[in-house]
């Protein structure tokens, strides 16, 4: 657009010259510089004012970044929030579970008998397994050992094999 601009100030000013008019190229380069001038002037205007959008974009970016940050920061302690209240509810029902019995309290036939046997035998089974399996543990432990020790292989305190 500039080379449009100062060719036709050249041809004007050529047209002057050849018409003889020293106000007429006076004319043409003032009016060429002038503008010259005013094209520049938006140019710089558009320049700033995009300059400006730019920035008022990269400030609305920041925002709406720390607002999605305080929104998955809040959605995180809900989420936390609800595990906790899951967990209690699950606990309450645990121990509503471990405290169920089948009989009721009041013994008066033989089939109520029957449900006191069953609660205690309900009751016994959880650590008897527990002991069992505790025993378990312990026998085959030794029992190893014992294997070890008979065909001369050692364990180290690092745990690692000796022959």
């Amino acid at each position: 657009m500039a080379d449009a601009s100062l060719f036709d100030l050249v041809g004007s000013s050529l047209l002057g010259i050849g018409t003889g008019g020293v106000a007429t190229i006076a004319q043409n380069i003032f009016g060429g510089i002038s503008s010259w001038i005013s094209e520049w002037q938006k140019r710089k205007t558009l320049k700033l004012q995009h300059e400006q959008e730019m920035l008022m974009a990269d400030k609305e970016i920041e925002r709406l970044r720390a607002e999605g940050d305080v929104k998955v920061q809040q959605a995180r302690e809900d989420r936390a929030m609800t595990e906790t209240i899951i967990d209690g509810q699950n606990y309450q029902q645990s121990l509503l579970h471990d405290a169920a019995t089948y009989s009721r309290g009041k013994e008066k036939s033989w089939a109520d008998f029957l449900l006191v046997v069953a609660d205690f035998v309900r009751g016994i089974t959880r650590p008897t397994m527990t002991a069992f399996l505790c025993w378990i543990t312990w026998s085959t432990y030794q029992h190893f050992t014992g294997y070890l020790s008979v065909n001369n292989v050692l364990v180290d305190a690092g745990g690692s094999w000796l022959v």
